[in-house]
This record gives structure tokens, C-alpha cells and sequence, in this order.
């Protein structure tokens, strides 16, 4: 018992401290938009730097090291997003960064990642790209939700929590999966549909109905399509096929809805058609039910 009663003095210890510094523990929560951005393939990325697979032919060394790569991932395709906003609260998780914007900012996010995607093809487009250094291979998730800042007396800093926080990071785990360069909720994408419609740089597709991994609530996911985007024609010229591919999935019509996956897959080579028409394969060979209604249930995040 001495033991708990020491432990609970050290955290009223520290609320004495966060009063007397003049913080809260945590703020009223409210509506913000939450992103999540992730270089892909990471671990393979680090794994080839340490066997010195990226250098020149003949070169004994390699030209570009780790480190300078993911300098490189930053300053190309996150640095607008945490330093150009002011209002924006922003986490770096190595090579990965999350940015929590005013739920107003819709616009101004949808100009900022068309910036940072343009860089990226730009640096993927240079001739040692792939060679002697990798190329930039960025996942986003993006969704609206209510979070909270909690002040971390630990740093000093404020940090997010709510489930928004935990819906955005999960869609941005299943953006490749998907084989989706934004992917986004349909919370956002409502707020987004104006911009988007307005706007012939961007277009949307959508992409399926799902429970993300300890959701309770089904969501819907969209891309969101950029012009800059080396396959954003084929992705507009795949809808129709999706569309009807998912209509006789949605009707159990497992037998054509993965003939239609297989050719978004096999016309356009976009991978979400071989998902979809391999998950048609598991569906039917499972046992009927009367209440499918399209909605799948995503196990992994």
C-alpha cells in the first residue's frame, strides 16, 4: 500500500506542476481534420542502405546515405505541411509525420498536398532516383474527427488524442493495400467534394465500404485523385469498371464482380482490382448471409 500511495503522490505531483505552470491537462475537444503520411516500404528502404545496394555502377560508395534520404523525404514531401500553417499541429514520427488542421482548412490541405506531390514526382523523375538513392513512395490518410491537445508534462508539448487520431492512421495503413496514393474518409470527403468539383487538377474515386480494424461504425473511402499523379488518367478511365464490378459485388454476384475486378486490374494494372477480386474468391466460398450488405470487416490495420 505504501507503494500505490507513493505513486499516486508523484501524479498529483504532477498536476501541482501543470497548474503552476498554467497548462491543462486536457482541452475541450473539437472538430479538426487529421492527416497521416507514411513513406512506404521503409524497413526495406533501411535494410538495402546498410548492404550499400544504392550506388552507381562502378561506384564504391554509396552517394546518397540514409540519413540524407530521409532528409530528402522531408523537405520534399512534409515540409508544407509544418511550416506553412501556423495553425497546424504537426508530430514527426521518423519517417512518417501526422498534421492536425482546423476543421476550415480544407482547401488549404488540398493545396498543400497537390505541392508536396508535384515535388515528389519531380524528385522521382530525376535520373538517380531508384538507382542511387530510392524514390519516394508516400501513403496518406486523411479523415475529420473530434480530438483533444493534451499538454505532455514529460516534453512540454501538446499532443492529439480521440478517435480521430486512431481512424486516420488506420486509412492511411490501408492506402497501399488499396493501391491508393490519398486516401480519404468520407467525412472528409464531403467537406472536400466542392474543391474537388471545381477544381479539374483534382478528381476522386471511390474505393470500398469497410470496418477499419476496432471500428465499430462502417466507413466509406475515397481516393482523391491529383493530376500529378503519374497514373491519374487511368484511375478516371478504371471508375466505370470499379463501379460496376462493385454493384454485383454489393448483389453477391461474386462470379462477375471479379470478372470486372480482374479487369481494372488487368487494363489498368491498378492493384485494388486484384484485392477486390481475390476477396470475391473468399466470399464464395463462405457460408451464405442474408444480411450482406458490402460493408467488409478489415482485420489488420
Amino acid at each position: 500500500m505504501g507503494e500505490m500511495s507513493e505513486g499516486a503522490g508523484e501524479i498529483s505531483g504532477s498536476e501541482d506542476m501543470l497548474a503552476q505552470s498554467g497548462h491543462e491537462l486536457a482541452a475541450e475537444k473539437s472538430k479538426r481534420i487529421i492527416m497521416f503520411c507514411d513513406l512506404r516500404d521503409s524497413t526495406e528502404i533501411l535494410m538495402n542502405f546498410e548492404q550499400g545496394r544504392y550506388r552507381l555502377e562502378g561506384e564504391s560508395e554509396q552517394e546518397v546515405t540514409y540519413d540524407q534520404f530521409i532528409f530528402d523525404v522531408h523537405k520534399t514531401s512534409y515540409e508544407y505541411l509544418y511550416l506553412g500553417h501556423k495553425k497546424t499541429h504537426t508530430e514527426i514520427y521518423g519517417d512518417g509525420l501526422m498534421a492536425i488542421f482546423p476543421e476550415d482548412n480544407t482547401k488549404y490541405i488540398m493545396e498543400n498536398i497537390y505541392r508536396l506531390t508535384d515535388r515528389m514526382r519531380a524528385y522521382n523523375e530525376t535520373t538517380c532516383a531508384g538507382k542511387c538513392r530510392p524514390s519516394i513512395d508516400i501513403g496518406f490518410g486523411i479523415t475529420t474527427g473530434d480530438i483533444a491537445l493534451v499538454y505532455y508534462y514529460l516534453d512540454s508539448r501538446k499532443h492529439p488524442i480521440g478517435m480521430g487520431v486512431h481512424e486516420a492512421a488506420r486509412i492511411e495503413g490501408k492506402s497501399k493495400y488499396y493501391d491508393a496514393r490519398i486516401l480519404v474518409s468520407e467525412h472528409f470527403f464531403k467537406e472536400a467534394e466542392t474543391y474537388i468539383n471545381e477544381d479539374e487538377r483534382f478528381s476522386y474515386r471511390f474505393i470500398d465500404r469497410v470496418f477499419l480494424k476496432n471500428f465499430h461504425e462502417p466507413i466509406t473511402l475515397y481516393e482523391l485523385l491529383v493530376d500529378n499523379d503519374p497514373r491519374f488518367g487511368k484511375k478516371i478511365d478504371s471508375i466505370p469498371y470499379y463501379s460496376e464490378a462493385y454493384a454485383a459485388y454489393c448483389q453477391r454476384d461474386w462470379s462477375l464482380a471479379k470478372e470486372g475486378f480482374q479487369k481494372v486490374y488487368d487494363k489498368f494494372g491498378l492493384g485494388i482490382g486484384k484485392v477486390m477480386a481475390a476477396r470475391c474468391d473468399t466470399l464464395s466460398q463462405s457460408p451464405y448471409n442474408r444480411d450482406w450488405d458490402g460493408v467488409w470487416n478489415l482485420k489488420d490495420k
